[in-house]
């Protein structure tokens, strides 16, 4: 699906996405900032910022700055913004496989639920690699296909179904990450059920390619 179907589903799902996913995902979206260890003045990236659900879970002593492409979910984002006076957060429509920043503006960069979304995870991932600072952070929230055969399997199947609600099930870890200038850190399932993957990584100095621990 390309980017003008991914923003015409995500238009539907504004108006009800916070009903659905605020307390199912809460718990995790605090554990990726949490793995963070934001200090004053970190710089961060949220790519897929959507309704802004997070953003009140981030300190007020770092600057986020939030990307989407849909100007619904962003409208949604925004009047958290001045609902909660989230003075140190900046939203902005971009499009994720083509950042408009330069080179290591950023501390940190995180994607939550959002790689799985896209039409192409491994050009979005350099684009937050590309974005983020040598040995700053990287996390991804993401569902990954399950090492299971048989739910592998079932995933495949299903995985054409799902991109038309906005998703693929079928996204594997590895292949991802294959190449990429990354320290895998830490590895972990979250909530909800232990089905979603938490990926802290940094950002390799140099040419360094992601290894897997």
């Amino acid at each position: 699906m390309d980017a003008n179907g991914i923003e015409r589903i995500y238009r539907a799902y504004s108006r009800f996405y916070d009903i659905l996913f605020n307390k199912i995902f809460h718990e995790s979206r605090q554990a990726a900032i949490q793995h963070l260890e934001i200090e004053p003045g970190t710089k961060i990236l949220e790519v897929g910022v959507g309704t802004g659900l997070s953003l009140p879970l981030y300190p007020r002593h770092c600057e986020i700055t939030g990307i989407d492409l849909c100007d619904s979910m962003l409208n949604r984002g925004r009047d958290k913004v001045r609902r909660y006076l989230l003075n140190h957060v900046q939203l902005v429509k971009m499009d994720a496989s083509s950042l408009q920043f330069e080179d290591d503006t950023f501390d940190a960069v995180v994607g939550a639920y959002v790689i799985s979304t896209v039409p192409d995870p491994r050009k979005v991932l350099l684009e937050m690699i590309r974005v983020c600072k040598g040995n700053g952070r990287i996390v991804l929230l993401n569902h990954f296909s399950n090492g299971n055969k048989l739910i592998s399997m079932v995933e495949r199947i299903i995985s054409p179904l799902c991109t038309h609600i906005g998703f693929r099930t079928d996204l594997a870890l590895e292949p991802l990450l294959e190449g990429m200038p990354l320290v895998i850190q830490k590895k972990a399932h979250v909530n909800p059920f232990r089905f979603w993957h938490l990926v802290q990584c940094r950002k390799a100095n140099g040419n360094g390619a992601v290894h897997f621990s």
